[in-house]
Parts: structure tokens; C-alpha cells; sequence
């Protein structure tokens, strides 16, 4: 896992948080991290979009949209990821940003529609690929928000449709296990940390 892993988790917590605004070097550490760990998210994306293709296809046609978004952001991530970390900037940053709180947003939303589907076996399904996707990039929020200032956190919390605290129940024990190891066994820390920023 590496002590960077530990360093962005421990930012991430506040137990060494950023309180008066993060270094050039924390966001460009931060997009490396996303960059890195995107071929995680993006394979649980393709495997939500293989779920979809299963089901009724009225409960199809929906959760096909949350996989078709959430795959458009995740190339958008790869890119400017790849591109702030090469050539960091203001602008680069900004992009970086608000892809990621775009990705979170319909993650979240995609995870609560999957829970209005009325056939029981094609919630199961869509719910747990869902749930392992959600949490995911949850993982990806962690390493942004290690590197954000208060202000961009307080921006980006208060946008929030959807709080992290009516998704977590949902997340079962692989979903927990896969944020816990990207985060030194502290995932659950994480998630307490962000619902009191208002995430």
C-alpha cells in the first residue's frame, strides 16, 4: 500500500488536514493518485453496464443511464487527472473538481434509484453493482478531498444531492473492505470525517 496511502488518508481525516489551503504538491499528488486508481472504477463501471443489459427493460433503460454518465465522467477524470498532474493549473484544478463531485453526484444518485426498482431480483443485482461502484469512487473523493482546501470542501459539501450517510448503509462488507484497503483499514474514519464536513 505504500506511505502515501497513510499520508493522503491522514489528510483526508484531519488528523493533518489542510486548514488554511493545500499545496500545489498535495493536488498534484492527489490527481496522481485518481489517475492511478481509475482503472478500479472504471472496471466496476463496465460491470454495472453489464448488470443493466440484464434486467427488465424498464429498470434496464435506467440504470443504463447512470452506467452511460458514470463512464463519460470517468474518461473526463482519466483525462484531466492525467493532464493536471503532468501540467498543474488553476483551471486544471477547477476541472479536476468538479468532474469528480459530477461522478460522486450521479454514483450516489444511481445507488438510491437502484433502490426504487420493484423487482426484488433485479434490485439485488443492480444494488450491488452499484454499491461496489459507489464506493469507489467514494475512494477517489477521499484522495480530492485530502488536497482541497476548506473552501472547496465547503463548496463541494454543500452541492451534495445526496449524502454520503444515506449511501454508506447500502455498501456491504466488499464494497467496505475495497475503501478500507485504500485507506490503511481507516475507510470507515474517512466516511465519519466526510459527513461532518457535510458530504
Amino acid at each position: 500500500m505504500g506511505k502515501r496511502w497513510i499520508v493522503a488518508m491522514v489528510a483526508a481525516i484531519g488528523l493533518a488536514g489542510c486548514t488554511a489551503g493545500c499545496s500545489q504538491t498535495d493536488a498534484v499528488q492527489a490527481a496522481s493518485t485518481i489517475h492511478t486508481y481509475l482503472p478500479t472504477v472504471i472496471a466496476l463501471a463496465g460491470d454495472l453496464a453489464a448488470v443493466a443489459a440484464g434486467l427488465e427493460p424498464a429498470d434496464a433503460t435506467q440504470i443504463q443511464a447512470v452506467s452511460a454518465k458514470v463512464q463519460a465522467e470517468l474518461q473526463e477524470i482519466e483525462s484531466v487527472s492525467g493532464a493536471y498532474a503532468a501540467a498543474p493549473s488553476s483551471d486544471g484544478w477547477a476541472r479536476l473538481g468538479a468532474a469528480v463531485d459530477q461522478l460522486v453526484s450521479d454514483a450516489d444518485s444511481g445507488l438510491m434509484t437502484a433502490l426504487q426498482i420493484k423487482n426484488a431480483a433485479s434490485q439485488a443485482k443492480a444494488k450491488m453493482a452499484l454499491s461496489a461502484l459507489d464506493a469507489a469512487v467514494h475512494v477517489v473523493d477521499g484522495y480530492l478531498a485530502a488536497a482541497r482546501t476548506p473552501a472547496e470542501t465547503a463548496t463541494a459539501a454543500a452541492a451534495r444531492k445526496v449524502k454520503l450517510e444515506q449511501v454508506t448503509p447500502y455498501w456491504n462488507a466488499s464494497d467496505w473492505h475495497r475503501v478500507d484497503e485504500r485507506f490503511g483499514g481507516r475507510g470507515a474514519e474517512l466516511a465519519g470525517f466526510e459527513m461532518r464536513l457535510g458530504f
